[in-house]
């Protein structure tokens, strides 16, 4: 694999760990707030999960 591909990979990958942990944080925030049951993010998450082929993590 060429270097420059490789770095690119590397700025993606870096990219979508900040976006995770960044939704990761807003769902918390809304769970403490009272904004959205856990239910609620469970739901989401499930859903988000059927998507990527992975399995849930519990709220």
């Amino acid at each position: 694999m060429e270097e420059g591909v490789e770095e690119e990979q590397a700025s993606e990958r870096g990219e979508l760990h900040f976006l995770a942990a960044l939704v990761e944080e807003l769902m918390k925030a809304l769970l403490a707030n009272g904004v959205m049951s856990r239910s609620q993010l469970q739901a989401i998450e499930a859903e988000v999960s059927k998507r990527v082929g992975t399995d849930p993590r519990l709220w």
